[in-house]
């Protein structure tokens, strides 16, 4: 095996795991921030479907929803970069 790719793998791997800690811990606000960047971005290309209205939900508890869905999706990231760190260690 190459020795670039190792060290790729093990570069990208490493890398998925902290994003995923820092998303899930929402170390410094990253989370949040990206959250509210997500939603002014997509509500400029909102649409709402037809014969279903948009629940009546308030702008705080919507954004508390997406950052608790970001938070989980975190956690995956975390798990997923370390479930490829542990597989990339036991090639060799």
């Amino acid at each position: 095996m190459e020795t670039w790719r190792v060290l790729a793998g093990a570069a990208m791997s490493a890398a998925m795991c902290l994003l995923g800690v820092v998303l899930a811990t929402n170390f410094r606000g990253v989370t949040e921030w990206h959250v509210r960047r997500s939603m002014s971005a997509a509500s400029v290309i909102r649409r709402v479907p037809p014969l279903r209205r948009p629940p009546d939900v308030s702008p705080e508890k919507r954004l508390a929803r997406f950052i608790l869905l970001e938070r989980v999706i975190g956690v995956a990231l975390a798990a997923v970069g370390l479930v490829f760190l542990t597989a990339l260690a036991t090639t060799f």
